[in-house]
């Protein structure tokens, strides 16, 4: 989870006037990172319509890691509902605007 973390604030945007100042006046930008898509990948629920319904009202959003972290525990529900109550482990990652979400299988 600490990974997952990690990778979300190094992904997230820094403001233009922010880029070239010394590490320790960097601001970080409290509106998040604009995401335009939302994906999930790896093991899939077969209904997918339930995730295009929950990922639509944060699509074209700026998201913050909480927002991030907020939809995780939203699929983490969905998995559990339908019975993978500790069976699915699900990270996200964010490339180009676009926040991926991957479910595997736990052995």
């Amino acid at each position: 989870m600490r990974y997952c973390i990690l990778m979300v604030l190094l992904f997230l945007s820094v403001p233009v006037s922010a880029q070239n100042a010394p590490a320790g006046q960097i601001v970080p930008n409290d509106k998040g990172t604009l995401i335009r898509n939302i994906d999930i990948d790896g093991f899939v629920l077969q209904d997918k319509d339930q995730f295009l319904r929950l990922f639509k009202p944060y699509r074209n959003k700026h998201l913050t890691a909480s927002d991030m972290d907020g939809i995780l525990q939203q699929i983490k529900d969905i998995y559990e509902k339908e019975g993978y109550q500790q069976l699915v482990a699900i990270t996200y990652h964010v490339e180009k605007r676009r926040l991926v979400y991957t479910a595997s299988m736990i052995n």
